[in-house]
């Protein structure tokens, strides 16, 4: 059972993977995950104070018997007798909210690469699927287009398998120039900001721009990742897949089929779940159906 710790910290460890915090005269020990050393070292010293949930389970590490830091609350310092407020989970869910309403539109992007898995070839997007929205959610274009590869002159039959195609519908499919100039026009002509589930579609267009010798149609900051919007505003830690969450959010979605219009489609429907739940306008304990899975949070 997760429990809430609060008090000021002791020491941090050279690779600030560990903290001990003084408590009834004794030290306890609590373990960072590599997601909150990063997010969180620039911040952690002795003598300030923390709030965060932490694991009852306690593992042997560096000599030392500690807990694992589940979710930070906040954290708390002092300087020339001001308090300064260095992480707040409240000001943070504030602050996700004002990244999403600056942009007027909305266009969530999916995307499906092969998967050659041979040395010296970079994978390539073969199915894009895009949902551009306004504010208020309505549809003002989509896109579900196949790719033939630029480099790739076979696609791998490993590819065709999982993503339950045919070779022709790849032979078929535009060329990326075309995919290029399709979504250059609406970036130029919309400014949305590009909604994803996870990092990888993010790194597969960067990796396009190198193979076909273009420049960026997307800025790195218009992107949001949901996966990781979900983890900081509900504040876990756990990687949760794209149909699991809108199962657990109550969205009729079948089993996974790695259809990039599909998954574009999904991240929609739950986007609208958590921006209705963010802004009170659905009540559902999203919290609970997650634990429902075994995950400590």
């Amino acid at each position: 059972m997760p429990k809430v710790v609060q008090g000021q910290i002791y020491k941090v460890s050279i690779d600030y993977k560990l903290i001990s915090i003084k408590r009834k005269n004794r030290l306890e020990f609590y373990y960072l995950s590599p997601r909150f050393v990063r997010e969180f070292r620039k911040y952690l010293d002795s003598g300030l104070f923390v709030r965060f949930i932490s694991d009852n389970k306690r593992f042997r590490i560096k000599h030392h018997l500690a807990s694992r830091v589940i979710a930070f609350e906040k954290i708390v310092g002092n300087r020339y007798h001001r308090k300064i407020n260095y992480f707040d989970q409240n000001i943070a869910k504030q602050t996700i909210l004002e990244s999403i309403d600056k942009y007027d539109y909305r266009l969530f992007l999916d995307l499906e690469l092969t998967l050659q898995h041979a040395i010296g070839v970079k994978e390539e997007i073969i199915q894009i699927g895009a949902i551009l929205v306004d504010r208020n959610n309505n549809i003002i274009w989509e896109y579900n287009e196949f790719l033939k590869p630029t480099k790739i002159e076979q696609v791998s039959k490993r590819t065709l398998k999982f993503l339950k195609i045919s070779a022709d519908s790849i032979n078929n499919g535009i060329s990326y120039r075309t995919f290029y100039e399709d979504m250059k026009e609406i970036i130029s002509k919309y400014h949305p900001c590009i909604i994803i589930w996870g990092e990888s579609d993010k790194y597969a267009l960067v990796n396009s721009y190198n193979i076909n010798n273009v420049a960026p149609i997307f800025q790195d900051d218009d992107f949001i990742n949901m996966q990781e919007v979900f983890k900081r505003y509900f504040n876990f830690n756990y990687e949760l897949g794209l149909f699991t969450c809108a199962k657990l959010l109550n969205i009729e979605c079948g089993k996974q089929k790695h259809d990039a219009y599909e998954d574009a489609l999904i991240t929609r429907e739950v986007f609208i779940k958590f921006y209705q739940m963010a802004k009170g306008e659905l009540e559902l304990d999203f919290m609970s159906a997650l634990k429902s899975l075994g995950v400590n949070c």
